[in-house]
């Protein structure tokens, strides 16, 4: 292992040798591990949400899956079958007078920047939006590091297993 810089973490990450795994093998056992973890996190989110168990939590899935997909069906019909009565003229009213009443918040002088209004609306809606980005960038860049050492860690046990493995097989093959 190199030894780390300052604030850094050195990782040993096990080299494949060149009789060894596949990247084929490796590609699917990859995603189905990805796929094994996002069965677990279904099943643990299920249970914190709802208290369902584990072995509830596919006929619950199963439910909760039909009930969306009718309500979309359901709601998707609506809209196609909806003609809204806004002419474009009356659109157009609307658009004028809520930019003037956003220059008027702003004042006289704005209306001689072009894109100010787009700027400031961009800002407006930034600043509300920041904090809730923020926490979730936050909270994305744990979960990321647990993934991470999660991955390398089953990453390590599977190279294991499948040096075992391997050499179970040549021991036999003698």
């Amino acid at each position: 292992m190199t030894q780390p810089s300052k604030g850094k973490i050195a990782v040993d990450i096990p080299r494949e040798s060149s009789g060894g795994i596949g990247s084929t093998q490796l590609f699917l056992t990859d995603t189905r591990l990805v796929l094994a973890l996002a069965n677990h996190l279904r099943y643990r989110s299920l249970q914190h949400m709802f208290g369902v168990s584990h072995a509830q939590a596919n006929v619950f899935t199963a439910v909760v899956l039909l009930g969306a997909a009718d309500a979309a069906y359901e709601s998707a019909r609506r809209v196609a079958g909806m003609r809204p009565d806004v002419t474009a003229a009356d659109a157009t009213l609307g658009a004028l007078a809520l930019r003037e009443v956003a220059l008027g918040v702003t004042g006289p002088s704005v209306r001689q920047i072009p894109g100010l209004g787009a700027l400031v609306a961009l800002a407006f809606f930034g600043a509300l939006a920041a904090p809730r980005l923020r926490r979730a960038g936050l909270r994305m860049k744990a979960a990321q590091k647990t993934l991470r050492a999660a991955e390398l860690r089953m990453r390590r046990d599977r190279a294991q297993r499948y040096a075992a493995a391997r050499q179970r097989v040549r021991a036999n093959a003698v």
